[in-house]
């Protein structure tokens, strides 16, 4: 009768054993590798609020890396929608390439293109090689050089500091512009 009990007893244990290994081998996760993206993800688009609630700006991507080593995220084809106090969708911003860093400052890489998206803005149209922008204060800057395209003007120059919010563009260096005047016609 002993035999039974620990025959018993050890199978068991055998099926305690062989739980506990199954159970094991499905909860083990590799440590994501130094130098690889914690996640990525194709086709995105991020919603961010300011402290009111209210939408602030959208940002869209075809291709998106993040890496919590250093909180990096890597964009390709970036496209940001900037939104105004009023709710309304102000400037898109793009380029090839883009790097955010702390869901804050957005760097952007190669054929870089500013456009307003309302009919009052003086300016345009910016494009340059290379800009930041500060998605929250809406401040961007260049130190390439940057064509200013706004209503019956553009400017070329090196380095620009401006603000969307604000409508504004500094031209810092080397700065060129061409006025385009109308005619107006003259009835007697």
């Amino acid at each position: 009768m002993h035999w039974i009990t620990a025959l018993l007893g050890l199978l068991i244990l055998a099926l305690i054993i062989w739980n506990m290994m199954a159970t094991d081998s499905i909860q083990v996760q590799e440590p994501v590798k130094s130098g690889e993206p914690t996640y990525q993800s194709e086709y995105i688009t991020t919603l961010a609020y300011n402290s009111a609630g209210s939408l602030h700006y959208t940002l869209s991507a075809d291709h998106v890396q993040y890496f919590s080593e250093g909180k990096i995220t890597w964009l390709t084809r970036p496209v940001a929608t900037i939104i105004d106090d009023d709710k309304v969708p102000t400037w898109t911003v793009k380029a090839d390439r883009a790097k955010l860093i702390q869901d804050r400052m957005l760097y952007l890489y190669g054929h870089v293109q500013a456009d307003s998206l309302t009919e009052a803005s003086k300016l345009k149209h910016i494009t340059t090689a290379n800009a930041l922008i500060d998605l929250f204060t809406q401040e961007i800057s260049s130190d390439d050089e940057v064509i200013v395209y706004g209503a019956n003007f553009n400017s070329t120059g090196m380095k620009m500091r401006g603000n969307l919010r604000n409508k504004t563009a500094e031209l810092l260096e080397k700065v060129k512009t061409s006025y385009a005047i109308e005619n107006a016609e003259r009835t007697s």
